[in-house]
């Protein structure tokens, strides 16, 4: 019987996926969520044996992919108190975002110590793990195309000009890109001081999501080796969850 499991990433704006085995990921992709019939089909050819996920897209979402791998019924991950070695000071631990509990889980998976865990996307989300395994909280904020439409939407003459990542913005254009980029950044940053703060140690920043090969460089010079791109965490996370390495599987509802 095959052993191969497809992971799901069902985020705002896209689907990423990968096929992985106990011996790593086989194959991986993104796909719109207008094309989820041709991509079932190829994911079928795998004859996988379970589906595992997070869903941050709504129950439709939901709905379209169960409909598209019957009779395997997708298994979605529900943040929780405690998982993956992972512990959430979240008060509600039910209410935190599957896909930053993955990207967690992921993070830590990959690096010691104490961790930013920076999902750039629709919304940028950054979050304080100790090198002990808590989750101490983080910030949600809106993403860089997001800060640039609300600009675009709440004032009467700026719209959505275009502009170049530069020191000193000399237009409309790059003042706004800037902005949004330094406000992202600064966001990432603060954290970073604040958790830096409290466990007296450095931490390093894992970044991962559609927007972090633009915000990176700006941290680049500040961080050296302790900032870390990444594919994509919330994969790596559900990889560690289907594929536990201690007895007895992971719970997933």
């Amino acid at each position: 019987m095959s052993d191969l499991v497809l992971l799901l990433d069902a985020g705002n704006t896209r689907l990423k996926w990968a096929v992985a085995s106990a011996a790593g990921m086989v194959d991986q992709g993104v796909v719109e969520y207008a094309d989820l019939s041709s991509a079932a089909a190829t994911w079928r050819r795998y004859g996988i044996a379970r589906v595992v996920g997070c869903n941050v897209a709504g129950p439709q979402v939901a709905a379209d992919l169960a409909a598209a791998f019957a009779p395997l019924v997708p298994e979605w991950l529900r943040s929780s108190a405690e998982q993956g070695g992972l512990r959430s000071s979240y008060r509600q631990p039910a209410q935190l975002g599957s896909d930053r509990w993955a990207a967690m889980i992921g993070a830590r998976a990959r690096c010691a110590g104490e961790l930013i865990v920076v999902m750039a996307g629709t919304a940028m989300t950054v979050d304080a793990v100790t090198a002990e395994g808590a989750f101490l909280g983080g910030v949600i904020v809106p993403g860089f195309r997001l800060m640039r439409q609300a600009l675009a939407q709440g004032t009467a003459e700026l719209g959505l000009p275009d502009g170049e990542v530069v020191a000193f913005p000399a237009s409309t254009g790059e003042a706004i890109v800037n902005g949004a980029l330094a406000a992202l950044a600064g966001a990432i940053e603060e954290m970073r001081r604040r958790l830096e703060s409290a466990q007296g140690r450095p931490a390093t920043v894992l970044i991962s999501g559609g927007d972090a090969a633009t915000i990176a460089p700006l941290l680049q010079a500040r961080l050296a080796e302790r900032l870390i791109p990444v594919d994509n965490l919330v994969l790596d996370g559900l990889y560690q969850l289907a594929f536990p390495t201690t007895a007895g599987p992971e719970i997933l509802t």
